[in-house]
């Protein structure tokens, strides 16, 4: 008992780095997981465009085209009648499309013309973009064919107004029922916890474990005539602690962070973090019996994390990973914390819990059997050796 109280004690002069990686974690981590998130109800939800528009023409065919704009879009002045600057201020993202109307405009219509009766500048590589010029190029071709029908310039223009507008408020139905490229929010969170929930406990408790190790507390400990095996039972459990407590205040924070959002499998996504709790525990305990020092703690810590996150697709998507680095990563716990987390991101709630999640649950588990028993053998053999 005198063992468990002193780990737990001692996790107090790691505080601060507690409070750095849980920091790092709720900003960087939300900014992440909120620029990404993708969901089938915003899939093809219609999105607004801000247009810059210049007027040369000022006819009733080219103030109700602007009219249409205004009521569909967001218009707003280019501040400029030069093109370049213009098509900068597009590139640049200063706003999102750029419409001029020249003149002679009407007289083209009138004429048949729909064809090159405008000029606009688009970035070329947004669907937003792409769907405004097409929208334009609807907008002109109904009135060219009304004012053909015989539709007097004012009938054409209120005609192909209503038209168009009523064509901007259609909402699309979504039959797909699976999940697969969807990303949410907490698989978002959660794969970048893959990276702080593990650096948090591993140095922490790494650093805990050490205290044992110092020369006054180990002489204590080992007068006191406490067999070997119930000594590092002790220090498992107090360190068992320590990480559940962390990795339940994580789940917490992603929690409150995603309450808009759709939580279903939260649940499955927390499962999936203690068993990464229990890898970082291994680790944790595999380093300091390595290594008593902070400096080497820190940084063989920050190594095998950083090293983990990039090849196991924390940090860098596995679509864009070689297939040969990824038949390296399979060798690391942390690739298979990433595979469970794309897999419930992918799965319906209903078929989650199957084989396939259990296998990638009880990959992450061996893993940290390995660390422990790792650990262990060296902590012994160094005892034995007085090393």
């Amino acid at each position: 008992m005198s063992v468990f109280n002193a780990i737990i004690k001692s996790i107090k002069a790691n505080a601060s780095t507690i409070i750095m990686y849980l920091v790092i974690f709720a900003v960087f981590g939300n900014m992440s997981s909120r620029a990404n998130v993708s969901t089938k109800e915003e899939m093809f939800k219609e999105v607004t465009t801000e247009v810059a528009v210049t007027d040369h023409d000022g006819s009733d065919l080219s103030r109700a085209l602007v009219g249409y704009l205004e009521e569909t879009q967001k218009v707003v002045d280019p501040k400029t009648e030069d093109p370049v600057v213009m098509n900068d201020n597009v590139r640049f993202g200063i706003y999102d499309y750029a419409l001029i109307i020249p003149e002679g405009f009407e007289e083209k219509l009138v004429n048949g013309q729909a064809e090159d009766a405008i000029d606009y500048i688009s970035p070329g590589d947004t669907a937003s973009g792409y769907l405004l010029t097409q929208k334009l190029s609807d907008y002109l071709q109904d009135v060219v064919i009304y004012l053909n029908c015989g539709y007097s310039k004012e009938e054409a223009i209120a005609l192909t107004h209503e038209q168009m507008v009523e064509l901007a408020d259609i909402e699309a139905t979504i039959l797909d029922d699976s999940d697969t490229g969807y990303r949410s929010f907490y698989a978002g969170m959660f794969t970048f916890n893959g990276y702080t929930l593990m650096l948090i406990i591993c140095i922490c408790c790494a650093m805990a474990l050490t205290f044992v190790k110092d020369r006054d507390v180990k002489n204590r400990i080992s007068v006191s005539g406490m067999h070997f095996s119930v000594r590092n039972l002790a220090t498992i459990c107090a360190t068992m602690l320590i990480g559940f407590v962390l990795t339940t205040f994580v789940i917490v924070i992603v929690y409150l962070m995603g309450l808009q959002y759709h939580g279903e499998k939260l649940l499955y996504y927390s499962i999936d973090a203690y068993a990464l709790m229990l890898i970082s525990l291994g680790m944790a305990y595999f380093i300091c019996s390595i290594t008593s020092n902070e400096n080497l703690i820190n940084m063989i810590a920050n190594m095998l994390g950083l090293s983990f996150s990039f090849l196991c697709g924390i940090f860098v998507d596995p679509q864009f990973m070689s297939e040969g680095v990824l038949r390296v990563a399979r060798f690391m716990p942390l690739y298979w914390y990433a595979e469970a987390i794309r897999y419930i991101n992918d799965t319906p709630v209903s078929e989650i819990l199957v084989s396939q999640f259990g296998m990638y649950l009880l990959i992450e588990v061996i893993f940290a059997i390995g660390f422990f028993a790792a650990g262990l053998i060296i902590s012994r053999k160094k005892e034995q050796y007085a090393l």
